[in-house]
């Protein structure tokens, strides 16, 4: 939830005032490609958390027939099927995400978001755990 919701921010701010400022005050070209590759990067984050989040969704709306499927095995599906996507529309193999131009840089970023959401979402899980109180 948080890393949602910071991507989203990080995205909307190097949209509106970020690009711009690096522009404006000559910065190392370091600085222009990591903010120019952010939304690849955010993209990634973002696709692999909605991916797992469906994808838990499913599993648990068809729990006769999916509940036996793991969790981790839902992480990697998610990420992988979310891997296709971003890699697949850098690589120009579609262009569902818009008019998008090849640079290795972005790709890089890509690889960053899914690898790095990957392991945080195995590191810290999806979801928070509740405790259910049978005695009620």
């Amino acid at each position: 939830m948080y890393l949602f919701g910071l991507s989203i921010l990080i995205f909307a701010l190097n949209k509106l005032y970020i690009r711009s400022w690096t522009l404006e005050n000559n910065l190392p070209d370091f600085l222009l490609i990591v903010t120019y590759s952010i939304p690849n990067l955010i993209e990634a984050i973002i696709v692999t958390l909605i991916s797992t989040g469906i994808l838990l969704q499913v599993r648990q709306h068809f729990n006769k027939k999916l509940g036996t499927i793991k969790t981790a095995h839902i992480n990697l599906i998610a990420s992988s099927s979310a891997a296709v996507y971003v890699i697949s529309q850098e690589l120009k193999f579609h262009n569902l995400g818009g008019n998008n131009i090849y640079d290795p840089y972005d790709l890089l970023a890509s690889f960053i978001g899914l690898i790095g959401t990957f392991g945080i979402i195995r590191i810290f899980g999806f979801t928070e755990e509740t405790e259910i109180d049978i005695s009620d």
